[in-house]
């Protein structure tokens, strides 16, 4: 698995957010109430970030998504070896 940098992990998962949903993204903005996505979107976009970045998001770790940050931290974590991946 490919290291892939911080600063491009929340890039790209800012930038893929940004275009499924067609608004602005940034790091705080909420799934729900800022970019209006439903628990079928959510796991829609969910898929599209596994493929993008080669990792595995369980149920349990998705129903944790607030914010894009979240997601991101997940990310990380997962690309990490899931160390804090819960």
């Amino acid at each position: 698995m490919t290291a892939i940098p911080d600063d491009d992990l929340q890039q790209r998962t800012l930038d893929l957010v940004s275009r499924v949903c067609q608004k602005d993204v940034t790091a705080e903005s909420r799934f729900i109430e800022d970019l209006g996505l439903d628990s079928i979107d959510l796991v829609g976009l969910v898929a599209e970030l596994e493929e993008e970045f080669g990792v595995i998001v369980g149920e349990q770790q998705m129903r944790t998504f607030q914010t894009v940050g979240d997601a991101v931290e997940c990310l990380r974590a997962l690309r990490a070896g899931g160390k804090d991946a819960a």
